[in-house]
């Protein structure tokens, strides 16, 4: 009798540990929106990348994306092909060592200030630099641990402005508990590297540690952290993190139940897992899985986790980063061209996954503040490819130099970057770039709109090319073939006209990656401060779906009205947003799009 209970009790046991490794390593069912987000009509919106590694998001919805391997910093753009920033000196790239994490200053729009995380010749460091000036580098900290592998490399600034640096032990496993390096921890300082006082460890940047290798950051509504850790050979974990936590690491890799460290909210098998990047949004972790190949989707509130789901199984390879995009979308980075992978034509790239309902903020809610810079698209009108308007900064409109940025008070390594201002001005620090989405000039009967402090950085700082500035008093330049094969003649200057002209672009390279690009100009002479968009979703096409709207099957009107950020243009300006199209192969009529200015 006692044997077949203690086999039925043991039969039991199997039947309940297996289940929970069923939970663990589910996969989304087909058709099912995780988290928010619908992973069916994830796109390929950038090709072309090696090895990218770090993310950060500029005002005009572009992205920096640093490359491991080659030490370069790329803008890129869905649908454009990358533009090079620049290519940071001093970087190290063997091992998993490299160009790793990149972060802007919160107060960017005003400072112009980016931060790097890379590997040097002795160690590894973040370093910040104004943009544009990448050779001018202020050290914000030194010291960490490098090795060939388990480097850390993420940094991110949290929601209380602090600057926040996952480590790794760098191959020592003994760093992890060693409270004299900075090795295996998560670390927080000030913006120029100080220590805060309310650090955990008096004079110490040490805000966890007993960790293996961090490579994830991310905060969920109520301020708390969350790291991804790559484990040995048990346990890859998903951690609440809290301020003195000892995660473990070497003594306990996994859940371990002892009350000298902190059991992770989460674990996977590394065959499952290996995560790096992390991403919030509406109430869930997003983890990047390398040996994996998929991103995992946990349900995360006030430090517990739900089951987690996994997504993209195996459909675009090794994933590297994941960062929440200012237009709503999930920002997905391949890593097939490094260690392990298996590169397929195109890698690497970057995938992005629309929002299920289409719009965003979902509810009224604001992104985390892991989502990047605050939006702040330029007024002025940009020069356009061929194709499609550019994603870089709009130079000013005024053929004089656009004010300076305010220098940060605590870093000046070299004189301000943008062009000295006129002779007799004054010596005080010049205005800096609006954060208003579309600063709007006061109405005026001129063909000459009044000049405007750009939110985009100087000409030189530019990763791409900037027209000399014409002394014409009419700067708008004329719409691109491609997106207006028909544009209306410009009204008379003296009518004091408000119009507008809408027209739709498809970038058609097979079906996962297809997208739609709608392109609103202001064609009057005055400024417009609203706009509304009519188009009747063409044939070829199954369904449109724009960012504050619905999805809309062939046949039907779509109606697009602007929203609170991209609402105001000045004479002669422009913005472009990209939406998610249904298309299975074959040709695809250009719809007509009527657009009504206010």
């Amino acid at each position: 009798m006692p044997k077949r209970l203690s086999a039925a009790l043991a039969a039991v046991l199997c039947a309940v540990t297996a289940a929970a490794a069923l939970v663990v390593t589910r996969p989304a069912p087909a058709g099912a929106a995780t988290g928010g987000f619908d992973f069916t009509k994830a796109q390929v919106a950038v090709t072309g990348l090696l090895t990218p590694w770090g993310m950060a998001f500029l005002p005009d919805r572009s992205a920096l994306v640093t490359e491991r391997a080659t030490a370069t910093i790329w803008r890129v753009y869905p649908g454009y092909t990358p533009a090079r920033v620049t290519t940071i000196r001093n970087v190290y790239t063997t091992g998993d060592g490299g160009l790793l994490g990149i972060a802007l200053s919160p107060t960017f729009t005003q400072d112009q200030l980016v931060y790097v995380y890379f590997t040097g010749a002795s160690d590894n460091r973040v370093v910040r630099f104004r943009w544009g000036y990448p050779d001018a580098q202020q050290v914000v900290l030194a010291g960490i641990p490098r090795g060939l592998s388990r480097n850390g490399g993420r940094i991110a600034f949290g929601p209380d402005g602090m600057l926040y640096v996952s480590t790794g032990d760098a191959g020592n496993p003994g760093n992890a508990q060693n409270p004299g390096t900075l090795g295996g921890k998560i670390l927080r300082v000030r913006p120029d590297g100080t220590v805060p006082p309310d650090n955990p460890f008096a004079g110490s940047p040490v805000y966890s540690y007993g960790h293996r290798n961090v490579q994830g950051l991310a905060w969920d509504t109520g301020g708390l952290l969350y790291a991804t850790e790559f484990g040995e050979d048990a346990w890859d974990e998903l951690n609440a993190v809290v301020p003195g936590g000892n995660y473990g690491w070497p003594a306990c890799q996994g859940v371990c139940g002892d009350t000298r460290w902190r059991d992770p909210i989460a674990t996977w098998r590394p065959t499952e897992a290996s995560p790096s990047g992390l991403a919030y949004a509406n109430g869930t972790l997003f983890a990047a899985a390398l040996r994996g190949t998929r991103l995992w989707a946990v349900p995360a509130a006030g430090g517990t986790a739900g089951a987690p789901v996994a997504d993209l199984q195996g459909r675009f390879g090794r994933l590297r980063t994941v960062a929440l995009g200012p237009d709503g979308w999930l920002w997905v980075t391949t890593s097939n061209l490094d260690s392990g992978g298996t590169p397929v034509f195109g890698d690497d790239r970057i995938i992005r996954i629309p929002p299920v309902d289409g719009s965003w903020p979902p509810g009224g809610s604001s992104p985390s503040p892991s989502a990047g810079p605050p939006l702040s698209p330029s007024p002025s009108p940009s020069p356009s490819p061929p194709g499609g308007s550019s994603p870089c900064p709009s130079p000013s409109l005024s053929p004089s130099p656009p004010p300076s940025p305010s220098p940060s008070p605590s870093f000046s390594p070299s004189p301000s970057p943008s062009p000295s201002s006129s002779p007799g001005a004054s010596s005080s620090p010049s205005p800096s770039p609006s954060p208003s989405p579309s600063p709007s000039p006061s109405p005026s009967p001129s063909p000459s709109p009044s000049p405007s402090p750009s939110p985009s950085p100087s000409p030189s700082a530019s990763p791409c090319p900037s027209p000399t500035p014409s002394p014409s008093p009419s700067p708008s330049p004329s719409p691109s073939p491609s997106l207006s094969p028909s544009p209306s003649p410009s009204p008379s200057p003296s009518a004091g006209t408000r119009s507008c002209e809408a027209t739709i672009r498809f970038v058609l390279s097979w079906t996962a990656a297809s997208r739609g690009e709608l392109t609103v100009r202001n064609t009057g002479t005055l400024p417009i401060s609203s706009w509304m968009v009519t188009f009747t979703v063409p044939n070829g096409l199954s369904y449109v779906q724009l960012g504050n709207g619905g999805y809309t099957p062939r046949g039907g009107t779509v109606t697009v009205t602007n929203q609170p950020w991209n609402g105001t243009l000045p004479p002669g300006s422009a913005v472009t947003m990209d939406f998610a199209i249904g298309w299975s192969g074959g040709a695809v009529e250009v719809p007509v799009a009527t657009c009504t200015a206010a």
